[in-house]
């Protein structure tokens, strides 16, 4: 199971937003992985209203973040420390889940659907087309086993003569929709551009913050609203 930084508001209502942590956190265990929200461990020997107390928690949770798989966003407020945490998991290339207050009161289980993505969800013809700048279904043969995930699934391809139809050159290098780590593969590796319907309950599922990618989804949103 993933260890799972929870990442939520501590300062001004101390109290009930560590029952707001409490509720993150059991939402995520239900989620099947393993919360960790030090501002719920800390505030029993830390006053968070005593600037060396919260900076010295604030630090502490820092070294805690590094040693974690994840980071959950929890709740639809980010404040100050909330930040810095946020920003230290992009400098390490820890994964950035958004898990808001809709998730919770719906009980929309993230994380649920580990089937890595197919060509069911590829655009019909979409393998004969550029691939520069699109998001792609990545072949789970290309994968070794125990990584054909829906997290490994998508990829933006950004550089490469292989996302040129018919070039010869066919290395595509791309950067995980997920996590955001580089890699080079090969034109057939990729299955084709996603579906933005299969993109949409990608997003569902592992709710993460790309403006390409929501931006192909809002844009199918309201294509659907027209046809309507």
């Amino acid at each position: 199971m993933k260890l799972v930084y929870i990442c939520s508001p501590l300062r001004g209502a101390i109290e009930e937003n560590i029952k707001k942590a409490y509720r993150y956190c059991e939402y995520a265990a239900g989620c099947e992985v393993i919360p960790l929200a030090p501002h719920t461990i800390f505030t029993a020997y830390l006053d968070d209203t005593i600037r060396e107390q919260r900076e010295q928690g604030l630090k502490m949770g820092l070294e805690l973040l590094k040693r974690c798989d994840e980071i959950w966003v929890c709740g639809d407020e980010i404040s100050q420390g909330m930040q810095g945490e946020i920003d230290l998991a992009s400098k390490l290339k820890i994964p950035t889940v958004y898990v808001l207050e809709h998730h919770i009161e719906e009980g929309l289980k993230i994380r649920q659907n580990s089937m890595a993505l197919g060509v069911e969800d590829c655009l019909i013809g979409s393998n004969q087309q550029d691939y520069e700048n699109k998001i792609l279904v990545l072949n789970p043969e290309a994968l070794i086993s125990n990584c054909r995930t829906v997290e490994n699934s998508l990829w933006i391809a950004y550089n490469g003569f292989g996302c040129t139809y018919g070039a010869r050159g066919q290395a595509v290098y791309a950067k995980n929709l997920f996590d955001g780590r580089e890699s080079r593969w090969e034109r057939a590796d990729f299955l084709g551009i996603v579906k933005p319907e299969s993109l949409r309950k990608w997003l569902e599922n592992t709710p993460i913050r790309n403006e390409l990618a929501e931006s192909l989804v809002m844009d199918h949103n309201k294509c659907e609203d027209i046809e309507r």
